[in-house]
């Protein structure tokens, strides 16, 4: 990935990318993003997650999606963590 791109999408998306945006990226529909990380599927469940108590929508995280997309080894930190179990509830 390019660092224009990268760039571009933590300026214009600081803390999550739109489905529309993240599924065009990997390849796929945005419905089949959602469903993918709605099932927990691997590596879509690594940079996303489902908000909400009846999970009615899907969010990309952009630092994830960017190393994902980078082909970089990525563990989340503890704030992120953090900041991901508190959105599941």
């Amino acid at each position: 990935m390019n660092r224009e791109t990268i760039t571009q999408l933590r300026r214009d998306y600081p803390n999550h990318v739109p489905l529309k945006v993240a599924a065009s990226l990997l390849g796929v529909s945005e419905r089949r993003l959602s469903v993918l990380i709605a099932e927990g599927r691997k590596p879509f469940s690594d940079i996303g997650a489902n908000i909400g108590k009846r999970q009615k929508y899907a969010r990309v995280y952009t630092e994830r999606l960017i190393a994902y997309l980078d082909g970089k080894n990525f563990t989340p930190n503890i704030t992120e963590q953090a900041i991901f179990e508190k959105e599941r509830c």
